[in-house]
């Protein structure tokens, strides 16, 4: 595959990631790729709490200028949030997932941790596209682990993925293509 090709269908996408290290081929067989259903539910929690954040600060510089008006949405953020609570508490399993920024392509992915991965090592790796609530369950080989300031950047190739994954996978990257060129398209 030529290069330009390559970088067209590779993006960068807010993704919650899951890992796991497979010590052998048994556990390698075991546990066979697939994509499943993410309740809607499931990520709405970390959604909240990074919405939350953000409104946070121009709260405290609306504070300033209009108390009144900064109360009634601290109100209103409240209630959101318990709202947020309250349809979430069925689906427990969201609450401490965080969503990553990874450079994702068919093939596979780059991703930032905080420890050395060794090259070739096998792994079972979890991925939620909250906005698409899809999740994929796939097989990859550690294909590069450099050294960077925030850790090391891990680079993976996917092993073995059925085609109904690649076909998911391949949706979402235009979908995300498509969407990002429209937003370019209204900001010039």
């Amino acid at each position: 595959m030529n290069q330009d090709r390559r970088q067209f269908y590779r993006i960068e996408k807010r993704v919650a990631l899951e890992f796991r290290i497979l010590e052998n081929d048994d556990d390698f067989a075991s546990q066979p790729p697939s994509a499943f259903k993410v309740s809607p539910y499931f990520m709405l929690q970390t959604q909240l709490r990074e919405i939350d954040a953000e409104a946070n600060k121009l709260l405290k510089v609306l504070t300033k200028t209009a108390p009144s008006v900064a109360a009634c949405l601290k109100l209103m953020n409240t209630k959101i949030d318990i709202i947020g609570q309250t349809l979430a508490a069925n689906n427990r399993m969201g609450e401490d997932v965080k969503t990553e920024l990874v450079n994702l392509s068919e093939g596979g992915l780059s991703f930032t941790n905080s420890s050395a991965i060794a090259k070739d090592t096998l792994m079972l790796v979890k991925l939620i596209f909250p906005d698409a609530c899809l999740g994929l369950l796939l097989h990859a080989n550690v294909q590069r682990c450099e050294a960077i300031e925030e850790g090391f950047d891990i680079g993976i190739s996917f092993l073995r993925m059925p085609e109904t994954c690649r076909t998911q996978l391949a949706r979402l990257i235009i979908e995300s293509q498509t969407h990002e060129i429209k937003t370019h398209q209204h900001v010039d």
